[in-house]
């Protein structure tokens, strides 16, 4: 059995400008069919539209690259397998060696893996960084 619509009437709708589902006065039939509604709570008018046509939340994604972490932290762990020594505590004025290891205040233990001027790149167990230093 369907249930005979007036104007005037409340329905439940949708409404995409307060983004939830409330009660709305009916505006205008089509053929006994509603076609506008009136929000109750912003007073917007727009079409009918059920709790289903909702917009649905979106969940958020996996971050990208983090396979690439889990490579890094593979590669840094071979790394220091390979380097030699306890490491040294990092300083923008100390001068490095390729396989040097460095204890970082705020990245942890990384290994030296190739020097510029006054630059090296540091591999951390989250990833490689550029960092400063005193080398020639």
């Amino acid at each position: 059995m369907q249930d005979k619509h007036k104007t005037g009437q409340n329905i439940d709708s949708f409404c995409r400008r307060c983004k939830l589902s409330s009660e709305h006065t009916i505006m205008e039939l089509d053929s006994g069919t509603v076609s506008k509604v009136r929000c109750k709570s912003c007073g917007s008018t727009h079409k009918l539209q059920s709790a289903a046509d909702a917009p649905k939340v979106r969940k958020p994604g996996k971050k990208q690259g983090a396979g690439e972490a889990a490579a890094a932290e593979l590669v840094w762990a071979a790394g220091l397998a390979k380097a030699k020594g306890d490491g040294c505590d990092y300083s923008m004025s100390a001068d490095y060696r390729v396989g040097d290891i460095v204890n970082h205040q705020t990245f942890g233990k990384g290994i030296v893996l190739k020097l510029y001027v006054n630059k090296c790149d540091m591999l951390f167990k989250d990833g490689e960084r550029l960092m400063a230093s005193t080398n020639h």
